[in-house]
């Protein structure tokens, strides 16, 4: 009888060449508060659900019409596993302690702060909270098999003296911050960057054309790179305690 590492092997390779499964050397890095894990076994697949909260409202003489809602929060789930052991075609290294992988994502998910994920040779890149993550041991292996289910998170500052037309309640308030760090850390872009510099202290109508005019300053900056701590306020950014750019 073949061993399970073969067999493994064979079964991942054989889901890979099929083209179901994900590139190899497609990589899902997972990041908050300045650290981040990658996963070290590439899920097969992924599944990424969009909502608009679409309504219907039934109008005398029409009928059912459709009304058309605003967009929800992205929802992003996969599975795989952490390896206790190299396996030939799959980890050529010896991995990390599956549990290892596991604290460190527990840890992530009850700092509540939220996360990047940023899934290599596709549109995913987005800040997320944890919502699930499920994990069990299963043949004797020592692998750790996981599911993981994660949702967008979004960056708000609405006016916390209108009221909600639907609920009748204060709109919800981003806390008021002075100074946000943020760490440019490994599988963010300079547009993560920015998103994240403007987010919590400039209302939703303005943060576009914000991004656009600190991208465009950022873009020139030559010290700034993946590595560098940014220290972000309302009227400025200063890079590594050294360089200071007004807005």
């Amino acid at each position: 009888m073949a061993s399970f590492s073969n067999f493994f092997s064979q079964a991942v390779d054989s889901l890979i060449n099929s083209g179901s499964g994900l590139n190899v050397g497609c990589k899902l890095v997972l990041s908050c508060a300045g650290d981040s894990v990658t996963f070290p076994v590439s899920p097969p697949n992924f599944e990424v659900s969009n909502t608009y909260n679409n309504g219907t409202i039934n109008v005398n003489s029409l009928g059912d019409i459709n009304m058309l809602g605003k967009r929800g929060l992205a929802t992003v789930k996969f599975s795989s596993f952490f390896p206790a052991q190299a396996y030939e075609g799959i980890v050529s290294t010896t991995p990390d302690s599956p549990y290892s992988y596991v604290q460190k994502i527990k840890s992530f998910a009850e700092k509540g702060q939220p996360c990047k994920l940023a899934i290599s040779n596709t549109n995913i890149n987005l800040n997320v909270t944890i919502d699930n993550f499920d994990y069990s041991e299963k043949d004797g292996s020592s692998d750790v098999y996981f599911s993981i289910s994660l949702r967008e998170y979004r960056y708000v500052l609405p006016n916390s003296n209108k009221l909600n037309n639907t609920t009748g309640l204060v709109s919800r308030v981003a806390e008021e911050q002075k100074e946000k760090v943020i760490n440019w850390y490994p599988g963010m872009d300079l547009m993560d960057v920015v998103a994240q510099s403007v987010g919590q202290f400039f209302p939703i109508e303005e943060q576009d054309a914000k991004q656009l005019s600190i991208f465009k300053t950022l873009v020139k900056t030559k010290n700034l790179n993946v590595g560098s701590i940014l220290h972000v306020t309302k009227q400025s950014i200063k890079i590594d305690d050294k360089t200071k750019i007004n807005f």
